[in-house]
């Protein structure tokens, strides 16, 4: 009986692919001289025609939507994005749930007496009071100054989120826009650009066709977006000349924007005001440290078990000037004294014992080391399964941020953590690109020259081709690492994406499928190439859902090009090796035509989508090679774990989500683990 399946399964290919293709073979053998020419063609006209009107990935056509729906739109995201946010970093909106913070004006020599004028000793003591002297500032500009811990990014992040909400409960005004400002260099692109740029990566609906291509632009340039400019002091490249370069950049465009935003330690802001001069009009406020009663009094809103508290508040209260009381004058000490010790069975009582923690650094030191520890207990001998056992965790996070701390990275990209591999991994990536693209290359080319030349020239030609097209394929791979593709699979159609991308896979198809039969296996192959081929490009559409990127939508979007176009190519290729050669032979060239299709962008990408900058392995399989290379090592999860755990790590308050990045909750967080990594 199986046999006979067996056999029944093996006559149906042939028969199926004879009857699919035979009309296909009787046009090509009728037309074959005129047929490819036209090909070629349309494949040109379609091409121009893309030119012509635009037509690329987020490029649309008139743009029907109007400014002010992108504006109600990007308010509509940004809320929503950073109220969640704000709830998983535990800040709260009110008095009850967040510190008390204090601001006074700055200093002289850092801010012009006018701007001066519009700011004044403060204290927060909730949202409401942030927005409101916010708006007391007439030129809406202006610099939070502070040491590391101050709680410069926390007071950015509630002031955006207040001004949003009141920008949606009034429908009318600026949208602030939260921006890391860590991954701008000023030496390589303007400011405008770098915003722009920010706004397309978080929010990839501004992309849709429904909206004009330089909206994103617009919506700066028309005053609509406040940018909230976080971390200037963190910028990757360092040093006294990009200082100077980022205060001139931002004077130079400050006027074009209906107000800014910046965070920044007080010892970089006063180097580059002194390289550089002046923000312009802007007030600048200097976070003042946090006062003993005020910590006191949020502890005892926020924590459980008043006796083991009461015990340590009456030791702080006898001992102002102690190395614990000075300790906990930053939001970030105190938030991490809240997490270290908030099971009932902790003593924080013990971070009195001076012999113990005899400095202020050897308390902050213990309480960044212990937080991975609390967020992520051992689990001993207890059942693992779908759990997260804190020595990984641990030997995971300090992995990562040693490799941070070395190559001086901020953000966790999921894209661009391959570069924590080094030379190493660029050698295992550019190998996996070249034997991908070589082994189709030497099936595509034997099964032709096989049958012309037979079998020597054969696998001389084969050889030739996997060399010619995987060594080119290997080095690119080994030094490019694309972003993620942003692409999701619609309805809509795009008539020249559509037949770009088909039509140069039909063209190779076909010229294969000419050397082997003529004119008719030329047409029969190229339609069956064409067809899957064509569907796959025509439902590439930038993703036009409302709302801010994730790591994980990111993920998710770019894994699902691997499997349309691998299922595309493989299918297509399967059946076309098939009907040239055999079922066995067209099962191999289909495996890896699914897998080159899949995981590497080459020359299709290049011309239909015009993704010539993005040749080599895709986001996603960087993604899964390093991680697999990594855990092999214990450095990393398993490649399926890796995006669910650095998602565990966000809901334990130990990663923070910025847009379509992690980040460490804090850079003494980062430092911490560094060090205990080595």
């Amino acid at each position: 009986m199986d046999l006979m399946k067996e056999f029944l399964a093996w006559l149906a290919v042939p028969t199926l692919l004879t009857l699919t293709t035979k009309p296909w073979e009787s046009l090509g053998a009728k037309y074959g001289l005129l047929l490819l020419p036209l090909l070629f063609v349309v494949f040109l006209l379609a091409y121009w025609l893309r030119l012509l009107l635009g037509e690329g990935p987020g490029e649309g056509g008139a743009g029907r939507a109007t400014l002010t729906d992108a504006v109600n739109e990007l308010a509509e995201s940004v809320e929503r994005s950073w109220g969640d946010e704000v709830g998983s970093r535990q800040l709260g909106l009110t008095g009850r749930e967040i510190i008390k913070f204090v601001w006074r004006p700055a200093e002289e020599g850092v801010a012009s007496r006018a701007a001066q004028e519009d700011v004044a000793e403060a204290e927060l003591a909730g949202v409401e009071d942030l927005v409101e002297e916010f708006l007391k500032i007439s030129s809406r500009r202006l610099v939070i100054m502070g040491p590391p811990g101050i709680g410069k990014t926390s007071l950015a992040l509630l002031l955006t989120v207040g001004l949003v909400r009141k920008r949606r409960a009034e429908g009318t005004g600026f949208v602030p826009v939260k921006l890391s400002v860590a991954g701008w260099d000023p030496e390589r692109e303007d400011l405008l650009s770098w915003m722009e740029g920010q706004l397309v990566q978080q929010f990839s609906f501004l992309k849709s066709a429904k909206y004009e291509r330089d909206m994103p632009r617009r919506l700066l340039e028309t005053k609509h977006v406040l940018p909230v400019l976080d971390g200037l002091d963190e910028m990757r490249v360092n040093g006294v000349d990009t200082q100077r370069q980022a205060f001139e950049e931002i004077n130079r465009v400050i006027d074009s924007l209906c107000g800014i935003v910046v965070t920044c330690r007080d010892v970089e802001y006063r180097r580059g005001v002194h390289s550089a001069g002046l923000i312009r009009a802007a007030s600048v406020v200097r976070l003042q440290r946090l006062r003993l009663d005020d910590v006191i009094d949020y502890l005892r809103r926020n924590t459980e078990g008043g006796e083991r508290w009461e015990r340590l508040f009456a030791g702080l209260r006898a001992a102002p000037d102690s190395p614990l009381a000075r300790a906990l004058d930053t939001p970030l000490m105190v938030s991490l004294l809240r997490d270290v010790y908030k099971r009932p069975s902790t003593r924080p009582t013990e971070l009195l014992d001076r012999d113990r923690f005899p400095t202020e650094d050897a308390l902050r030191r213990h309480l960044a080391g212990a937080l991975v520890g609390v967020k992520f207990p051992l689990l001993g001998r207890r059942p693992r399964r779908g759990e997260w056992d804190g020595a990984d965790a641990r030997r995971w996070l300090a992995f990562l941020a040693a490799g941070m701390q070395d190559r001086e990275m901020t953000d966790i990209a999921w894209w661009r953590l391959p570069e924590l591999g080094g030379g190493r991994y660029r050698f295992f990536a550019g190998a996996l690109a070249a034997v991908i693209t070589g082994a189709t290359a030497w099936l595509t080319a034997w099964g032709v020259a096989r049958m012309l030349w037979g079998w020597g020239w054969g696998m001389a030609v084969a050889f030739s081709a996997a060399a010619v097209f995987g060594i080119p394929m290997g080095i690119r791979a080994a030094h490019n690492l694309p972003t993620p593709s942003e692409m999701q699979f619609t309805g809509r159609k795009r008539l020249s994406v559509m037949v770009q991308g088909g039509l140069f896979a039909a063209l190779v198809g076909g010229l294969c499928g000419f050397l082997a039969g003529g004119f008719g296996r030329a047409a029969a192959v190229g339609a069956i190439i064409a067809v899957p081929v064509s569907l796959a490009y025509a439902g590439a559409q930038p993703d036009t859902t409302v709302r801010a990127a994730t790591p994980r939508t990111l993920f998710r979007r770019d894994a699902m090009v691997v499997g349309i176009f691998s299922t595309a190519y493989g299918a297509s290729s399967a059946l076309a090796g098939g009907l040239l050669v055999g079922p066995v032979f067209g099962a191999a060239l289909g495996v890896c035509c699914a897998l080159c299709g899949g995981l590497l962008y080459g020359l299709p990408w290049w011309f239909a989508l015009g993704s010539k900058h993005s040749s080599g392995l895709v986001a996603s399989a960087h993604l899964w090679l390093f991680a697999l290379l990594q855990a092999l090592r214990g450095k990393c999860p398993w490649p399926w774990r890796l995006m669910a755990f650095l998602e565990e790590a966000r809901n334990r308050d130990v990663l923070r989500q910025v847009g379509p990045v992690y980040q460490f909750r804090h850079a003494y967080l980062r430092e911490v683990l560094a060090e205990s990594a080595s």
